[in-house]
């Protein structure tokens, strides 16, 4: 399985990078943005309970109740991400939303100094402003071709916010459990957080057909093959390679925008996007190299 691992890892980070412009198309097709996301993570959680039910009961079950509901807090982070995402897509394309998404890189290093009250290291600092950098460039606010939406960008980094947080305090949470059972309950987490937010605005329904559609396709995409991917085949990577494929989301969502969408693509985004890598790669190889001569040196 260790063999494989980097492959299924980079499909689950380039099918995050789809259900962007898949939620531009379904709001194009008159699917509201309640009903989309509510059928997206009522029908994750239904498939994942039922392929739960499926395991032996020693991996259905977890038998911590802390646990259980630390994995369900780290899923329900989903909900507020896809939820500050999709709102900001009303306002800026699906490549700016992205750029703006990979915020959560330097902010899970901010987050990070600030819990230990610390500075950050050369090397990080440096990620910081390679990524800055990058978004400047990715975004077009240099030189500045287009009217931003100041709106949408605060909105995709609200979601960018919101998953940095999660990395920082769930990121290793139920590392010791089944992968579906922990797809399961934070799939859960998700659904909830998607409810509470979503199910005053949802009534009355229409197109619940074509949103069950639609659902169902941004589901897959949005949280049962990367969920699925993630929890199966990350645990297998070496340490600092799991977020360096991680960022494939990055050109995955510029490309599918392109695709779909017919989102123009100019030079300066390509080479924002390719900073933001770079910096992504920095920040979780480097530190890694020097550890290792260290260690070489070392009496």
């Amino acid at each position: 399985m260790k063999r494989y691992a980097p492959l299924f890892v980079a499909l689950g980070a380039i099918s995050y990078g789809i259900p962007g412009s898949l939620f531009k198309m379904a709001r194009a097709a008159q699917v509201t943005d309640s009903l989309l996301l509510s059928m997206t993570f009522l029908i994750a959680f239904i498939i994942f309970s039922l392929a739960r039910r499926l395991l032996k009961p020693d991996d259905r079950y977890a038998a911590d109740r802390k646990l259980k509901w630390l994995v369900i807090i780290s899923g329900s982070s989903m909900g507020f991400t896809n939820t500050f995402y999709l709102l900001s897509l009303a306002y800026v394309p699906v490549a700016i939303a992205a750029v703006m998404m990979m915020q959560s890189v330097w902010l899970s290093i901010a987050i990070s100094c600030l819990i230990h009250r610390q500075f950050p290291t050369v090397t990080q600092a440096i990620s910081v402003i390679t990524i800055l950098i990058g978004t400047v460039l990715a975004t077009g606010l240099f030189p500045l071709h287009q009217n931003v939406s100041w709106k949408g960008m605060g909105l995709s980094f609200l979601s960018a916010l919101a998953y940095a947080l999660t990395i920082q305090f769930t990121g290793n949470v139920g590392a010791n459990l089944h992968p579906l059972t922990k797809a399961q309950l934070m799939s859960g987490g998700a659904l909830i957080v998607i409810l509470v937010i979503w199910l005053p605005t949802i009534l009355p329904v229409h197109h619940l057909i074509t949103g069950i559609q639609w659902g169902g396709i941004t589901s897959f995409f949005a949280m049962l093959l990367p969920l699925t991917c993630f929890s199966f085949f990350m645990p297998h990577l070496s340490l600092g390679i799991g977020p360096i494929i991680s960022s494939l989301e990055l050109p995955s969502s510029v490309v599918f925008a392109f695709i779909l969408l017919g989102e123009a693509v100019t030079i300066s985004q390509i080479v924002g996007v390719c900073l933001i890598i770079l910096a992504v790669i920095l920040s979780n190889i480097l530190p890694f190299r020097l550890h290792g001569q260290y260690q070489q040196i070392r009496p």
